[in-house]
């Protein structure tokens, strides 16, 4: 009887194993999001956040209100519109047309959100939108519909590494 349970256990350990390195994995991936977010844009955000507040005149407290809020229910000043055209231009996204890159765009992925960042950016990649500054806006917005958690989370750590 005592083989058989240490049989039965040595089994249970075995299917367990798996499942204890995903669980360890993921609490990794969950504490390197809580030590905040890296990559190309993020290593620019202080600069390119600088220059585009400055050149369209956008207050810090307006993108505040914004983080916070359900992006489908802020309806954005024009200023605010084209400050995320500046942003997605700087980081070689957009145009100044607004014509999309999604190669670039796909480059300033955190590598911390790749999987997911990557199917959003090729769920929105056909939005339109009504001039250059428009269609920035609007694809934040799809970016924002398609995981609003997600997008919360980036805009908070792209505040954080532009002050």
């Amino acid at each position: 009887m005592g083989t058989t349970v240490a049989s039965t256990l040595n089994t249970n350990m075995k299917t367990l194993q798996p499942a204890i390195l995903a669980a360890i994995l993921l609490l990794l991936g969950i504490a390197d999001l809580a030590m905040g977010m890296s990559g190309r844009a993020f290593e620019r955000a202080k600069e390119v956040d600088e220059k585009c507040r400055n050149e369209n005149q956008v207050e810090r407290a307006y993108f505040e209100k914004f983080i916070k809020a359900r992006i489908d229910q802020v309806d954005p000043p024009d200023n605010y519109k084209c400050f995320v055209k500046c942003v997605m231009v700087e980081l070689l996204a957009l145009n100044e047309q607004g014509e999309f890159n999604i190669d670039e765009e796909l480059e300033n992925v955190p590598p911390e959100i790749m999987e997911e960042g990557h199917r959003i950016i090729n769920a929105c990649k056909r939005t339109p939108g009504k001039g250059a500054c428009d269609k920035a806006y609007q694809m934040h917005k799809c970016y924002h519909n398609e995981n609003p958690e997600l997008y919360s989370l980036v805009l908070h750590y792209w505040e954080n590494a532009s002050q």
